[in-house]
């Protein structure tokens, strides 16, 4: 069941892990969550809704590369 909180996309969740990346230390699960994909589980404890959370985020790290390409 998805908690469907506002999932960060595109140049919004690209501006959010630049902004925000050193602050999880190294925890996906966290950082997941926190943009926005967590789900329930069957235990009722929420985790990280990975297969979305890495579709978004490889849109996203392609937008930030993009970015980046223009900028040079």
């Amino acid at each position: 069941m998805s908690i469907e909180p506002n999932k960060l996309t595109g140049e919004d969740l690209a501006s959010y892990l630049e902004i925000h990346r050193e602050e999880f230390n190294g925890n996906g699960d966290a950082l997941c969550m926190a943009a926005g994909y967590g789900i329930e589980g069957e235990d009722g404890r929420q985790k990280c809704n990975f297969t979305d959370f890495v579709q978004a985020l490889s849109s996203a790290l392609e937008i930030s590369r993009d970015d980046k390409d223009s900028e040079n």
